[in-house]
């Protein structure tokens, strides 16, 4: 069956864009045209088209967390994440036990691999992200101390068995001991490792960046600050942003439900107790807007770091990220004011007003 959606305004994912229809076939992207021709689904005037976004850091959404619920968060995440234009995210696994956090992360692929089962209903869990426990006690945040361990190839390979193949990105400080060898496992594995609640300065950062880490999460927080007499981790990978600019840069929204009724939201941030930052309230296509606007970009610019940016961190850029031939029909619709109207994952419908079908309704 072949669907032509459009026309409508296209951001690519890439930066660019273009007016035009999207030609659809068995949940793959089979042609963009022109504007003008016949259309099986017009959409409203002032409609965008864009990849469907990938958030690659949420601990859960609505109110199920990944580490306390388990696989049950996950087909809730699955429909949260579909309302904000999401058509994936990569399921964080915080700091626990270390045998707890080998059973979250098993629990949590068994159920992305049910849903994969049927017809798409939501978004797509794309893998696991562990948040620990290799992180540096004095940047620990909400990560218990108790729980926090040195790393070693043993028990790198323990976190990669435990995801059957979907251990996707490991935040660890680039300073504790065994990082080094932990980091040789998950590279072979092909595991994105991300530097995070560091103490490193700007030597071991530079010095992690040669030996692998291609990311850094929480980007100013969770580490020492910018400071000209004793520069952190910081100037080695800004410096390498500013020298790559644009595309490299990942949004991500650190999504984290209440795990109890200590926690509470400001201005946005999901705070402990005792007012320590835990996550965010943020929704992935919020931050898009937030991004144009305090960026003072384009939608097409500021939609490449919510799409084509995090599947090229994750590896997936030849499946999803971008409107291209070849690639997964996993779109967002958005309206003139920029908000979500509908979401499709391979194709089909999974949020909007004709979600459960492969057309969206004009």
């Amino acid at each position: 069956m072949t669907t032509t959606l459009g026309p409508a305004f296209l951001a690519i994912g890439d930066g660019t864009s273009t007016v035009g229809r999207i030609v659809i076939e068995n949940g793959r992207i089979a042609a963009i045209l022109g504007a003008d021709g016949p259309s099986d689904y017009p959409l409203p005037a002032g409609s965008s088209i864009a990849p469907g976004l990938i958030d690659v850091h949420t601990n859960g959404a609505g109110d199920m967390l990944f580490n306390r619920d388990q696989g049950n968060a996950v087909p809730v995440a699955s429909s949260e994440y579909a309302r904000m234009g999401a058509t994936g995210f990569v399921a964080s696994v915080m700091t626990a036990p270390f045998e707890s956090m080998l059973h979250i992360a098993s629990e949590v692929v068994d159920a992305a691999h049910d849903l994969e089962e049927d017809e798409p209903h939501g978004a797509r869990c794309l893998g696991v992200h562990f948040e620990g426990p290799f992180l540096n006690p004095k940047f620990r945040g909400v990560h218990r101390g108790e729980w926090l361990m040195p790393a070693s190839a043993a028990r790198a390979k323990e976190m990669v068995d435990a995801c059957k193949g979907a251990c996707l990105l490991v935040t660890m400080a680039p300073e504790v001991e065994g990082a080094a060898d932990a980091m040789r496992v998950f590279l072979q594995h092909g595991v994105v490792c991300s530097a995070g609640h560091t103490s490193s300065r700007y030597a071991d950062g530079m010095l992690a960046i040669g030996l692998g880490f291609r990311s850094l999460t929480h980007a100013f927080n969770g580490m020492p600050p910018l400071i000209h007499r004793d520069p952190s981790i910081l100037a080695a990978l800004v410096d390498i942003l500013y020298r790559t600019v644009g595309g490299r840069i990942v949004l991500a929204t650190d999504l984290m439900p209440p795990p109890d009724a200590t926690y509470h939201i400001v201005g946005g941030v999901m705070r402990a107790g005792d007012g320590t930052i835990a996550g965010s309230a943020l929704r992935i296509d919020h931050a898009v807007r937030n991004f144009m606007s305090y960026a003072d970009i384009s939608f097409e610019e500021a939609v490449m770091a919510a799409t084509h940016a995090p599947a090229k961190l994750i590896g997936l850029e030849g499946e999803m990220g971008r409107i291209a031939p070849g690639m997964r029909a996993d779109l967002s619709f958005w309206d003139s004011q920029y908000a979500i109207i509908g979401t499709m994952v391979g194709g089909t419908v999974v949020y909007g007003p004709r979600a459960g079908t492969k057309t969206l309704a004009s």
